[in-house]
């Protein structure tokens, strides 16, 4: 009769270690076969309608989400580049407007141009705005992405639950789950978390760079307007440069960069905790505790779910970063107004 300590063994062979790049693909069928060699009973689990069932209901779960993610992104952020553009351009009418008759005949020209571009960005602007709020774009995406979590959570609960009594079969899911569940989300959460954090440092570095310039480009145009009053129109570049930064700034905003570093990584930080115990968790399944697995994992859970209701309240905060956008886009359109 195999020992407690070669029981373990057996089972963390037979699984493998984990690959960040695949794990996140829950395909019993394939992960069936796979196995059937090493770790027959794990195979037939995984087999079972009510995995294959779950699974299934994943993938097309996140692949609704994957869709509604992009759909948001590419709209907002072309929303976000038209208000930018509106901003400019109104800076520059005035600029032109102001040079007007220092250029003579092409200058009516050039006002024109400038404004009419100007209101095109500004209708695109309001159209991709409109789409946002109306199709409800952030609340579809976010309410989609829970789902998807929750099913795949209730997928591996399904694992745990189809495992016999047996140890060897109770260490072929604690391990199965370790890999593709417990490992990939602390993969996750520590990569995720990472690209949130360089881009919310990034977004701060460009915000204040732009917003140097803008003071500069002020304090610039007032000195000149002492030599040539006309030149004090120099001063539209800073209004350039602030739309800039504000452009940056609610890319990080919609994008929820800090809050999503920050996030990501006490999830991260909470389930690296947990896995340190997993050895008293595999002994204690290794010598015939039934309850072993499910409890070492029940924290686990616990905090993957908290992680996905935080996708609720995400759609609130995008909504917030919108509803900026289109005061700034209300700004933006006061001087294309005028003129």
């Amino acid at each position: 009769m195999p020992t407690a300590q070669e029981l373990i063994t057996a089972a963390r062979v037979a699984i493998g270690d984990s690959r960040s790049d695949t794990d996140w693909k829950i395909v019993p069928t394939e992960h069936a076969s796979e196995l059937a060699a090493k770790g027959a009973s794990l195979a037939a689990n995984l087999r079972r309608s009510r995995c294959e069932g779950l699974a299934k209901m994943y993938e097309e779960l996140n692949g609704k989400a994957v869709r509604s993610r992009d759909a948001f992104k590419r709209t907002v952020n072309r929303a976000d580049t038209a208000v930018f553009c509106t901003a400019s351009l109104a800076a520059l009418l005035m600029v032109a407007g102001g040079l007007q008759e220092h250029l003579g005949d092409a200058g009516k020209w050039i006002v024109g141009a400038v404004g009419a571009l100007g209101v095109v960005s500004a209708g695109l602007a309001a159209m991709w705005l409109n789409q946002v709020r109306g199709g409800k774009l952030a609340k579809r995406w976010t309410s989609e992405r829970a789902k998807a979590e929750a099913k795949r959570l209730a997928y591996f609960k399904a694992i745990m639950e189809g495992a016999s009594d047996d140890p060897s079969d109770q260490l072929l899911a604690l391990e199965y789950t370790r890999r593709f569940l417990l490992d990939n989300q602390i993969d996750f959460f520590r990569g995720r978390g990472d690209q949130h954090e360089s881009a919310a440092t990034v977004a701060l570095h460009r915000s204040t760079l732009a917003l140097f310039a803008a003071s500069t480009f002020t304090a610039i145009a007032g000195l000149l307007s002492m030599l040539v009053p006309q030149l004090a129109l120099t001063a539209g570049l800073s209004v350039i440069a602030s739309a800039y930064a504000a452009l940056v700034l609610s890319r990080s905003a919609v994008n929820m960069d800090r809050k999503n570093a920050d996030r990501y990584e006490n999830a991260a930080d909470r389930l690296e905790e947990r896995r340190l115990d997993i050895d008293i968790y595999r002994e204690r399944a290794a010598l015939g505790d039934k309850a072993a697995v499910q409890e070492f994992f029940e924290p686990v859970f616990v905090t993957l779910e908290s992680d996905h209701k935080g996708y609720l309240t995400d759609a609130e905060q995008r909504e917030a970063a919108i509803g900026d956008m289109e005061q700034r886009l209300s700004v933006a359109k006061e001087p294309l107004d005028k003129r």
